[in-house]
C-alpha cells in the first residue's frame, strides 16, 4: 500500500489507517489470459513467421532459404572453447529460418552454446528476445549474458528475480541513471505537497478548501512530472538494450509488449507450454528453440487439457519436422558408467564424454553405478495424507546406512537425494534435519522434477514403489528416469524393489544394465541382525 502511495496510485495513505481496509488474496490468472490471447492471435495472424511456422507444423513446407547472417568475420569471433558440435549449432542456427532447434542433452553445454549464439547475433541484430518458462532459467541466461559483456535488460517481477540479477532489472537501471536524483527530489516535493494538503486546520472555510485543492493539484503535477522523466529514462534504457531477457509470459509486460525482435530464443523449450512459446514468437522475425525433449515436459494439471495436446511442447512438434536440428554430443558431467544407460536408451548412443569427465570418480571409488535391491525386505510403500503421495521409510533406512558406511569418502562432496514422490522427499528432509550423524555432509533433497537442470557429485534415487501388484505409477514415464539418472557426476546409487519395478521393461533393462556395467547390491548387506 505504501508503494502504491509513492507511485501516486492512491492519494492519501491515511485512508488505509481507518481500520476498514483489508487485503484479499486472489488467484493470479494473468498467465492463462496471456496464453489464451496468444493462441487467439496466432489463429488470425498473417505475419511471415507465424504463417511459415504453421506450414511447418502442419507438414506442408519444411525448406526455407537461409538468412545471410554468418560472415567469415563472425565465424572467427566464436569462442575457441566451444567443441565442434557446439560451433556447428551456433553457426547453423544463426542463419536458419523460420525455426531451428539446439538439442542439448544433460551436461553438453547447452547454456554455453546458447550464450555464444546470442553474442554472435548481437553483433548484427538490433533486438534479441531471450526467454524461458521459469524465472530460474531466465536468471541463469541473464547472468551468463551479463558476464559475456552484453547489454542486457532483465524484465519481470522483481520479487521473483534473483538478487544477483537485480542490477540488470529496469527498476535498478532507472535508479542508476544520472537523472534519478532529480526524480527522487520531485517525488519528495510531491509528498510534501500532500502533507500540506492534509494538515490539520481549526477552521475549514472556502479559502482553506481552495488552498487544499491547490496543494493536491501541485502534488499531482509533481508526480506526473516525475513520471514523465521516468518514462523517458525507461524508453532510453529499453532502446539501448540489445538483449531483453524475460519469461515467456513476461514478454507481455507493458513496458516491452510493443517491441518487435529480430530473433527470439527460447531456452528450456522442452519445459514450456506451446501457448507460452507463441506469446514470444508473435513478436519476432524467427525463433530458435533450445532444450532436451528427452527430459521432463511442463506439468499440466488438467487431464482434459493434456488429452487435448497441451502436454505436447512446440519442441516435440517440430523436432522431427525440420532440418535445422543440431544436437550437442559431447557431455561434460557424468562418468561413463552413469552416462551409458541414458545414452543408449534416449540418445541413440550419440553422446561421447569429454576425456577428463568420462573416467572421473570419487577418490578410491571403483563403483560409480550401484543398484541396491530391497526385494524381500518388506519395505512396502505407504500412502500418506494430505496429498496422497507415497513414501517408503525402509528405502531411507538403506540409504542412510549406505551414507554412514561411506561417510569419510563422501565428506566435502555434493550429494543429492531425489525421489519421484513428494511424501518421500518430505520424509527424508525431516529425517536428515534431525540426524546428527549426517550433519557433516552437504546434502540436498528434492523431487526429480525439482532437480531437473541441476547436478551433484553423488546422487541417490529412491524409487519408492514396492507392492504386490507391480504398480509403479508415473515411474513408467521414461523421461523421469532419464532426468534422475543424469543428475550425477561421479556416483549414482539407485534404491528400489526389483520385484515391483522390474514388471516394467524399462526397469528390467536398467537392472540388467547395472548388473553388467555397474554394481548390483542387496538390501540384506545393510540389515543388522
Amino acid at each position: 500500500m505504501r508503494l502504491l502511495y509513492q507511485q501516486g496510485e492512491i492519494e492519501n495513505l491515511d485512508d488505509f489507517d481507518s481500520g476498514h481496509t483489508g487485503i484479499e488474496l486472489v488467484y493470479d490468472d494473468r498467465p492463462y489470459k496471456v496464453m489464451e490471447s496468444a493462441i487467439k492471435e496466432v489463429i488470425i495472424a498473417k505475419s511471415d513467421l507465424v504463417s511459415d511456422l504453421k506450414q511447418v507444423l502442419f507438414g506442408n513446407k519444411t525448406t526455407f532459404p537461409r538468412l545471410p547472417i554468418v560472415t567469415t568475420e563472425l565465424k572467427q569471433s566464436i569462442s575457441s572453447k566451444l567443441n565442434e558440435s557446439q560451433v556447428k549449432a551456433v553457426l547453423s542456427s544463426a542463419d536458419a529460418y523460420p525455426v531451428s532447434i539446439i538439442h542439448g542433452p544433460p551436461g553438453t553445454g547447452k547454456t554455453t552454446t546458447v550464450v555464444e549464439l546470442i553474442s554472435l547475433l548481437s553483433k548484427t541484430e538490433k533486438k534479441i528476445l531471450v526467454c524461458a518458462a521459469s524465472n530460474n532459467a531466465t536468471d541463469l541466461l541473464a547472468e551468463r549474458l551479463d558476464e559475456k559483456g552484453l547489454k542486457v535488460l532483465r524484465i519481470g517481477n522483481i520479487t521473483r528475480i534473483s538478487d544477483r540479477m537485480m542490477h540488470l532489472t529496469l527498476d535498478e537501471q532507472i535508479r542508476g541513471h544520472q537523472d534519478w536524483a532529480h526524480i527522487k527530489k520531485i517525488k519528495i516535493q510531491a509528498q510534501e505537497a500532500d502533507r500540506m494538503a492534509a494538515r490539520f486546520r481549526r477552521s475549514f472555510g472556502h479559502e482553506e478548501k481552495v488552498e487544499r485543492r491547490e496543494w493536491k493539484k501541485e502534488a499531482r503535477s509533481l508526480r506526473k512530472y516525475a513520471s514523465d522523466i521516468e518514462d523517458r529514462i525507461t524508453d532510453d534504457i529499453i532502446s539501448e538494450a540489445r538483449v531483453i531477457v524475460t519469461t515467456l509470459i513476461g514478454v507481455s509486460n507493458k513496458v516491452i509488449e510493443s517491441i518487435h525482435y529480430n530473433t527470439c530464443i527460447i531456452d528450456e523449450a522442452s519445459q514450456a507450454l506451446e501457448p507460452e512459446c507463441w506469446n514470444a514468437i508473435l513478436r519476432s522475425d524467427r525463433v530458435i528453440l533450445a532444450g532436451d525433449h528427452k527430459q521432463l515436459p511442463p506439468t499440466v494439471k488438467s487431464s482434459a487439457a493434456e488429452q487435448l495436446g497441451l502436454g505436447i511442447t512446440m519442441m516435440d512438434l517440430l523436432v522431427d519436422k525440420i532440418d535445422h536440428v543440431f544436437m550437442l554430443n559431447v557431455q561434460y558431467r557424468m562418468n561413463n558408467s552413469i552416462l551409458q544407460f541414458s545414452n543408449e536408451r534416449f540418445y541413440g548412443g550419440a553422446l561421447i564424454s569429454d576425456d577428463f569427465v568420462g573416467t572421473r570418480t570419487l577418490r578410491n571409488d571403483s563403483k560409480p553405478l550401484i543398484f541396491i535391491d530391497t526385494a524381500g525386505a518388506g519395505f512396502e510403500e505407504t500412502l500418506l495424507p494430505p496429498n496422497n503421495s507415497l513414501a517408503n521409510h525402509g528405502e531411507f533406512f538403506v540409504l542412510r546406512e549406505h551414507l554412514l558406511r561411506n561417510l569419510e569418502s563422501f565428506l566435502g562432496a555434493s550429494i543429492g537425494i531425489i525421489s519421484p514422490y513428494s511424501a518421500q522427499v518430505k520424509y527424508i528432509k525431516e529425517e536428515i534435519a534431525g540426524d546428527a550423524e549426517l550433519t557433516s555432509l552437504n546434502i540436498d533433497v528434492n523431487s526429480i522434477d525439482g532437480f531437473q537442470g541441476q547436478e551433484r557429485e553423488i546422487i541417490y534415487i529412491s524409487l519408492v514403489r514396492s507392492n504386490d501388484d507391480g504398480e509403479i505409477g508415473f515411474l513408467k514415464d521414461e523421461r523421469r528416469l532419464n532426468v534422475a539418472m543424469t543428475r550425477a557426476q561421479k556416483k549414482l546409487i539407485v534404491i528400489g524393489d526389483s520385484a515391483t519395478i522390474a514388471v516394467h521393461p524399462l526397469y528390467q533393462d536398467l537392472i540388467r544394465h547395472i548388473e553388467q556395467y555397474g554394481h548390483y547390491d542387496s538390501v540384506w548387506n545393510y540389515m543388522s541382525y
